[in-house]
């Protein structure tokens, strides 16, 4: 029992004089051991090609080991370098799958006549074409040119009617949605008729929404060819008021499929069905969810001042809307969202 005493003293002084040693300050090697050291370091390293620098007596192969190990370093630099640069930039995959459902949310339909007046209510105000025709340009950002007589017309009217509204005028006298414009309508096997249509203004005058995402929020099996949303328009040809000068030259309905959360964007991708034939559209689904930084450049915070959902078409709109008050100093009724 003593000597195991004695032993663990001797034990804990023992390692008291070890960490003595150790924290006391050792005088500097002379400078033959350092040398020495120096010597023995690239013997015994298990870097390859250090060894092989010292122990060559020929210059030549020094210098050809020397340019391999700094080869070697060079490389394994750049590929530490390459790594940390390739984690964070924060790279993404793209992954495509393809998913067949059964069911899906129906989208929304804007339709518009081609013909933006009829006859009977615009048949004395031709200047009415002529300030439809500016309103146009400016939408579209092109160089406004007319005669000086439309020009003088145009001021003549605007000043004998100070109180005049071009959307209240296209609202009331543009193409119209009833029982005699919408003959037939159909939604999966269900009448509806224009109460279910919402009005919007485009740069085709007054057109007519379906599933404007209040009146039909249903999910429809829609894998089923000939179902889904079935209209007849009657256009009323016989009224073509639009001017082909100003290249209006189109007389039928033109119509987007989009989705209710979003601006429909007729003029890129609208189509047209002409008077007395019959169109047929089937379409897909695609949907896209894109990542926020860093992986991607989206933000969730942006909003839109006159959308409640953010979109590619809104936000172009809307910056389109702030160009136009900045050189106009004023905004078409179109682009008050």
């Amino acid at each position: 029992m003593e000597q195991t005493e004695k032993s663990n003293v001797y034990a804990e002084k023992g390692l008291l004089e070890k960490i003595k040693l150790c924290l006391l300050k050792k005088p500097l090697p002379s400078p033959t051991d350092r040398k020495k050291l120096d010597y023995d370091f690239p013997i015994s390293t298990s870097f390859h090609g250090v060894h092989n620098i010292v122990r060559n007596q020929s210059k030549i192969r020094k210098v050809i080991w020397l340019l391999v190990a700094l080869g070697s370093v060079s490389l394994l630099v750049w590929q530490i370098h390459s790594c940390f640069a390739n984690y964070f930039s924060w790279s993404t995959t793209t992954s495509v799958a393809v998913q067949y459902v059964e069911k899906m949310e129906f989208p929304a339909v804007i339709f518009c006549n081609l013909n933006r007046f009829q006859t009977d209510p615009v048949g004395k105000f031709d200047v009415i074409f002529f300030l439809w025709n500016i309103v146009s340009k400016v939408l579209h950002l092109q160089e406004i040119s007319a005669n000086y007589t439309s020009l003088k017309k145009a001021i003549d009217f605007l000043r004998s009617n100070q109180n005049f509204s071009t959307m209240e005028f296209v609202k009331r006298n543009g193409f119209y949605l009833n029982n005699s414009t919408l003959l037939e309508c159909d939604f999966f096997g269900m009448r509806c008729g224009p109460k279910d249509f919402a009005h919007v203004f485009t740069e085709y005058g007054n057109c007519f929404t379906f599933n404007h995402g209040e009146n039909i929020q249903a999910m429809k099996k829609v894998s089923v060819p000939g179902q889904g949303l079935s209209l007849l328009f009657s256009v009323n040809q016989e009224k073509f008021t639009d001017d082909p000068a100003l290249g209006f030259v189109d007389s039928g309905i033109i119509f987007a499929i989009h989705s209710p959360k979003k601006v429909p964007q007729l003029e890129g991708l609208g189509l047209s069905s002409p008077v007395g034939m019959h169109t047929r559209v089937t379409i897909r689904q695609v949907k896209t969810i894109n990542q926020e930084y860093p992986w991607g450049e989206c933000n969730p915070n942006n909003k839109l001042q006159s959308f409640s959902n953010y979109s590619t078409s809104g936000c172009l709109m809307e910056c389109k809307a702030r160009h136009i008050e900045k050189q106009c100093g004023s905004l078409p009724f179109l682009l008050l969202g």
